[in-house]
């Protein structure tokens, strides 16, 4: 199961962003109403992009002068600091009369590990920590792995030894690989093993640069951990309860609303609206977009059409958009979707109204509901260097640990047939820049292409489906051109390897959509370019989702998604599912 965690948006790339919100249109299929899936391909016109710089989004300027977030953070920092000084002096009451500069910030590094998994179980997100229970149970599912982490620190620090011995590292080894094939099974404790992991090791390293010389342990007296950890542990749970249910959710209510308007006129937009109102949410229902007005207890505006959206966001100071209705065609939904990114608006919408995507994704929570999120990301070009170095640091180990086989399978390929060991095509890049793409030659070179141009130009028009079978391939099955030993490449994936070449070049990443030739990107439709916006990938969501079973246009909109949603613990998934859909054999041919 893939599981995104944190904000579930990222922007198409960090050098470019649509229109601003004056010359903005989200272009529909008929006069006054939402596009259907039958409608022309004019229903949709894309705006022209603009570098960031010449953008200033009046939107910049509505930031409130306090933010809640900003405020819990500044209290759990606080209560922790307060909650480890009082576990000092239960343990004894000179423990500060005897303590030095050292001691201090060591005591505050391991007090932060406390809050360390607040950010992954969304105690900083308002949406679902005003649910009581949904507060509760996630402060208390924080401060279990909190304590996994305490754990790995003080064993670190207290028998170094387990991890100098050489059958220490093997079992560990062993023990990180079989937790790898049994990851698919509970994936997302699995990321949370590895942050545990992350942030204990993280912490020792901290120490060893605060102080070198000696052991933590032998400076603080270890009893102040555990007893300053339940001290913690109380403190921020009644501080928390008093802070959010009291003050923000009761008192300052007013001040943390934020203004939400509904795309759509159907049931589904009714039924979200009344569990909005009456869950008593911290969201004001400005009103709904749509053809008709919402039948609802609590009486609400219609505030227009779609195609006055960019208008009806500014005149209303909307926040958040939700997004209900079923009609709304592909292209409108990305050039709708498109808008709320580059106006920092967050999107929210129910599974069904993109199924594709919920066949493998981590949903999100909204106020109780199962929901999509999309928002707009905060640094994406940091992301982006971030993600391309992380890519080399993967990338260059395995390249060399993979020579042997690169020497098997290219003595192969040579013993098999005429011809050369790789192959190299020309493909399309990020912006649509070519680049030339490797991968080992699994073809005969004495026939023509012409086979696949034909299937893949019908298949992008549409004209080719599985007829609704999802056990039907979209993929050429017995192509005449593959080898023998291509065939067994092929089943296995192995043929896109020297594309690690690629990845070390920068023209590609681990994870990313897969590049197309440059014949597939002359018939794509405007909304299908848009996956070219970023740089390609060796695997992707659509390898894991679906492969060669998923039809052409839910290909788009799985690479469109992952686009929206980039982030390491996305990509991470990704490659961890790779690797099952490869020993499976699924989708290859």
């Amino acid at each position: 199961m893939l599981k995104q965690t944190g904000c579930l948006a990222q922007y198409l790339n960090s050098e470019y962003m649509m229109r601003p919100l004056k010359n903005h249109k989200i272009h529909t299929g008929k006069e006054g109403a939402m596009a259907t899936m039958g409608s022309e391909e004019s229903a949709l016109e894309l705006s022209p992009f603009y570098k960031v710089t010449d953008i200033s989004s009046k939107r910049d300027t509505r930031n409130r002068i306090f933010s809640y977030k900003f405020g819990l953070v500044v209290l759990d920092l606080i209560m922790v600091q307060l909650s480890f000084g009082l576990g000092g002096l239960v343990v004894d009451s000179s423990f500060y009369l005897r303590g030095n500069l050292n001691q201090a910030v060591l005591l505050f590094v391991l007090s932060l590990v406390v809050l360390a998994f607040f950010p992954a179980f969304d105690l900083y997100s308002y949406h679902v920590i005003f649910l009581r229970k949904n507060h509760l149970v996630n402060q208390i599912k924080s401060f279990g792995w909190s304590l996994l982490t305490f754990g790995i620190v003080t064993s670190i620090l207290i028998w170094p030894q387990l991890f100098s011995s050489y059958y220490s590292i093997t079992i560990i080894f062993v023990t990180a690989v079989v937790m790898m094939l049994v990851s698919r099974f509970f994936w997302g404790q699995l990321l949370y093993v590895i942050e545990s992991i992350g942030i204990g090791f993280l912490i020792v390293g901290m120490i060893g640069l605060i102080n070198p010389e000696n052991n933590a342990i032998e400076i603080i007296n270890w009893r102040v951990i555990p007893v300053g950890f339940i001290f913690a542990v109380v403190i921020l749970m009644v501080n928390r309860y008093f802070i959010v249910h009291v003050v923000y959710n009761t008192w300052l209510r007013r001040n943390f609303r934020r203004q939400v308007a509904i795309i759509g006129s159907d049931k589904n937009a009714e039924s979200i609206a009344t569990h909005i109102i009456d869950r008593n949410a911290p969201y004001w229902i400005a009103g709904n977009v749509g053809e008709s007005s919402l039948d609802i207890s609590v009486s609400k505006s219609r505030l227009g059409l779609l195609e006055g959206l960019p208008g009806i966001v500014e005149r209303n100071k909307i926040d958040e958009i939700i997004v209900t209705d079923e009609k709304i065609d592909k292209r409108t939904l990305i050039s709708l979707l498109d808008y709320c990114i580059t106006e920092k608006l967050t999107v929210w919408f129910p599974p069904k109204l993109m199924p594709i995507v919920d066949m493998k994704l981590y949903i999100d929570n909204f106020c109780g509901l199962q929901m999509i999120r999309l928002c707009s990301q905060k640094n994406p070009w940091l992301f982006n260097k971030l993600k391309h170095g992380l890519d080399a640091l993967i990338t260059l180990p395995l390249f060399l640990m993979l020579s042997p086989l690169f020497l098997i399978i290219a003595l192969a390929i040579k013993l098999n047939s005429k011809g050369p060991v790789f192959y190299s095509a020309v493909v399309m890049g990020k912006n649509a820049e070519k680049f030339k793409m490797f991968k080992f030659r699994s073809m005969r070179t004495d026939i023509s292409s012409d086979i696949h141009k034909d299937y893949v130009t019908r298949l992008i028009k549409g004209e080719i489906s599985n007829g609704g079978n999802k056990d039907q391939p979209l993929k050429i099955t017995d192509d005449p051109r593959i080898t023998s030993v291509g065939k067994f490449l092929r089943k296995y994936s192995l043929d896109e390897l020297p594309q690690l070449i690629n990845v070390l070049k920068g023209d590609m990443s681990l994870v990313g959509p897969r590049p197309c030739l440059p014949y597939e990107y002359e018939v794509y439709k405007d909304w299908h370019k848009k996956r070219t916006s970023v740089r390609p990938g060796i695997t992707g969501l659509w390898q894991v989702a679906g492969r060669s079973e998923v039809l052409f246009e839910d290909m788009i909109l799985l690479d469109l998604y992952y686009i929206y949603n980039r982030g390491f613990a996305l990509d991470f998934s990704i490659l961890n599912e790779t690797v099952f859909v490869v020993l499976g054999n699924r989708g290859a041919y």
